[in-house]
C-alpha cells in the first residue's frame, strides 16, 4: 500500500497551541511539545550515532536550541520537519567531532532495485532483510556518507515526504532525490559486501 503524503505540510493545530503558549511564558507547553516529538528525535538521532548516551545528549541539545529559536518558528511549516533539522545538523557536528564513521564510496551499480517515490519504507525493509538481520542493515547503513544516511532515515525511519526530507535537511528537493537515489545503491553494494 502506498502512502502519500501532503505536498505543503503545515504546523498541526495541536503544536501551534503548544507554541503559542510556551512563547507566552508556559514552560509545560513545551514539555507537551518535547513529549510529542522526542521519540521520532531520538530514534532517528540513535540511527545516526547507534550510541544511546549520545543520542539522548544531541536530542536535549536539539529541544534546548528549538525552545531558544521557537520565536523564528516559520508558523507556516510542520514542526517536525524544523526539530529533526536542528538534531541532524547537532548530530553532524557531534559525528565529524568523533570522526569514527568510515565513509564507503563503492561504485554504483546499475541494476533493478532502486528507490521510486512511491515505494514505502516497508518494501525497503522487506527487500534488504532478505538478505541481512536488521542489525547488520543498520551496519551496512553506517557506511554510508552522512547526507545519505540522513536522508534514507527521514525517508524510511521517520516516514517524510521528500519534501519534508528537503525542508529538514535545507537542501533542494531534486537533491533529496538524487541522495536518496545514490544512497539506496549504495546501500545495496555494502548489503552485498556483507552477504558475501
Amino acid at each position: 500500500m502506498t502512502q502519500t503524503f501532503p505536498l505543503n505540510p503545515v504546523l498541526q493545530p495541536e503544536d501551534s497551541a503548544f507554541i503559542d503558549r510556551t512563547l507566552c511564558g508556559d514552560q509545560k507547553a513545551f514539555s507537551q511539545l518535547m513529549q510529542r516529538y522526542l521519540p521520532a528525535v531520538y530514534n532517528y538521532l540513535y540511527r545516526m550515532t547507534q550510541n544511546h548516551e549520545i543520542s539522548e545528549e544531541i536530542a536535549q541539545e536539539a529541544f534546548v536550541k528549538a525552545y531558544q529559536n521557537l520565536k523564528n518558528f516559520d508558523r507556516q511549516r510542520p514542526f517536525k520537519p524544523w526539530i529533526l533539522r536542528i538534531a541532524s545538523n547537532a548530530a553532524i557536528s557531534q559525528l565529524r567531532k568523533q570522526s569514527k564513521l568510515v565513509s564507503l564510496n563503492a561504485m554504483e551499480e546499475a541494476g533493478t532495485w532502486t528507490e521510486t517515490e512511491h515505494q514505502t519504507a516497508e518494501d525497503l525493509v522487506v527487500q534488504l532483510e532478505r538478505k541481512l538481520s536488521t542489525e547488520e542493515v543498520l551496519t551496512a547503513l553506517q557506511t554510508l556518507d552522512d547526507k545519505y544516511r540522513q536522508a534514507l532515515l527521514l525517508r524510511y525511519q521517520q516516514d517524510l515526504s521528500y519534501e519534508a526530507v528537503a525542508e529538514t535537511l535545507g537542501v533542494p528537493l531534486n537533491t533529496v532525490r538524487t541522495w536518496i537515489k545514490r544512497g539506496t545503491e549504495k546501500l545495496k553494494q555494502a548489503v552485498k559486501e556483507m552477504a558475501s
